[in-house]
């Protein structure tokens, strides 16, 4: 008899216990769903600003014993550098991104030494927004272009608003950045 009521008793715990697990979860997937919808609202408006932070140069061996030997003492290394004032700032159908750039460039076009970073200004020649239900995330491709050189550039947006940014160019090597989505002050007060 004792061991039929412990029983009883341990499989009433065990359904209460998945029953807030699942209560859980519920709530979870309801938040990341509304993470999602806001994301997808500040991106579909197209007044948006991603604050970029961290610079993740894709280098050979060479480019990176200069790069470490440049960076010593400054808390960066070759692989992975902080940069401050690096966005891409979408307003309307206008793209302008400013971005540190750190790696090997393949092609010399007139560069202006002084300023070797990535920067462009005007409207991409394809933009495209998909949203990938699996990873939940959502997916941004355009292609820029300044008056020397062509990007590809992927974003990669999730629902903390968070963004991983790829730069691809058939002048120089592909470098990724980690930034924020910040939407713009009057998208923020609707």
């Amino acid at each position: 008899m004792k061991r039929r009521n412990f029983h009883v008793i341990l499989g009433f715990v065990i359904i209460l216990l998945c029953g807030c697990g699942g209560t859980k979860n519920a709530e979870k997937i309801s938040l990341r769903t509304q993470q999602i919808e806001t994301l997808k609202n500040v991106v579909d408006a197209k007044s948006y600003t991603i604050e970029v932070n961290t610079a993740y140069p894709m280098q050979t061996y060479a480019v990176t014993r200069v790069t470490n030997a440049l960076l010593q003492n400054t808390g960066n290394s070759a692989s992975r550098i902080n940069v401050n004032g690096n966005f891409i700032e979408v307003k309307n159908d206008s793209i302008k991104g400013v971005l540190s750039y750190f790696g090997e460039v393949r092609t010399v076009n007139s560069y202006n030494p002084r300023d070797g970073g990535i920067n462009f200004e005007g409207v991409p020649t394809t933009y495209e927004v998909i949203e990938n239900k699996k990873k939940q995330t959502l997916n941004i491709e355009f292609d820029i272009k300044n008056k020397i050189e062509p990007y590809n550039v992927i974003i990669q947006l999730y629902p903390d608003k968070s963004a991983t940014v790829i730069v691809n160019s058939p002048y120089r090597t592909s470098i990724r950045y980690d930034g924020t989505l910040k939407p713009s002050e009057v998208e923020e007060n609707l």
